[in-house]
């Protein structure tokens, strides 16, 4: 059974029947995303669990941009299956529709997961980005619009356990994302750590590939989660003996040239006596 959900898009940027390329491809990740966890989510209530296989086809998203419209269509779930309602379909369907009044107040419903809410986040930063205000439309149940300007992003947040400072990880600058402000970190330990809402999006985003620090709220990922890092600051990392002001050190290699490019000292000149005496105390 398939089910039609669509987003149109209330003044945005491009003639009708096209999408700038960044914006529709971050706003079909993050629905696809979303999808995925709510699906996640509803199976995980008592009774209604399932094989990965199963949920991957009813989690299923296929795209649709009809000509010279406003809309995108996003078809959820498996075609090849009779439609006869299922009720993890029919728990993501209602679950889309309080998230869809949800999103209008700036309200993160009871419900909602911490996964689930990184998903909302991420629609909601494509939404902003691609056009002024948006109706959403979910099957069986009606229509909401939004007014793009309005949305926070701060119900989707990440709950951080109050008294959790800032802290600092080490690592190479991975993967960059300007238009989410999003990157990724990996540590010495290969451990992927993900950047969230990066401050200093622009000036981080040409120290990919070096090794960097990174400041801010950590959060540390469950089962096969990443680690993630709330606001972070990044900065290039400096080894330590630039950090305390040391001299660097010369390789034996710079030793050698550079004494070999010194003149040879001049002879040592003795009287015989003073010659005896080296001698002399030479043999002990």
């Amino acid at each position: 059974m398939t089910r039609e959900f669509e987003i149109r898009l209330l003044g945005h940027p491009s003639r009708d029947g096209t999408l700038l390329a960044g914006d529709a491809l971050a706003l079909i990740k993050a629905f696809k995303e979303l999808t995925y966890r709510l699906t996640r989510a509803v199976a995980e209530r008592p009774g209604l669990g399932r094989t990965d296989a199963a949920l991957e086809r009813l989690g299923t998203v296929r795209v649709g941009l009809p000509e010279s419209s406003t809309r995108v269509i996003f078809v959820v779930g498996e075609e090849a299956v009779l439609d006869v309602a299922d009720p993890i379909s029919t728990g993501v369907d209602e679950a889309f529709w309080e998230l869809a009044h949800g999103l209008r107040a700036n309200r993160r419903p009871a419900f909602v997961s911490e996964s689930v809410a990184d998903a909302v986040d991420q629609l909601v930063v494509a939404l902003s980005k691609a056009a002024r205000g948006a109706e959403l439309t979910v099957p069986g149940h009606g229509r909401v619009e939004v007014r793009t300007s309005l949305l926070s992003r701060d119900p989707w947040r990440r709950r951080i356990p109050g008294g959790i400072g800032e802290s600092g990880i080490h690592g190479v600058l991975e993967m960059v994302d300007l238009r989410t402000a999003r990157f990724r970190l990996r540590d010495a330990a290969q451990n992927g750590i993900d950047l969230i809402d990066v401050r200093n999006a622009e000036t981080a985003a040409h120290l990919v590939g070096e090794a960097v620090t990174a400041t801010g709220v950590l959060a540390l990922g469950r089962g096969t989660g990443h680690h993630r890092m709330e606001q972070a600051v990044i900065a290039e990392r400096l080894d330590l003996d630039r950090q305390i002001g040391a001299a660097e050190v010369p390789s034996l290699t710079e030793v050698v040239h550079t004494a070999a490019r010194k003149p040879a000292p001049a002879p040592l000149e003795l009287a015989p006596e003073q010659l005896d005496d080296l001698l002399a105390a030479l043999d002990g």
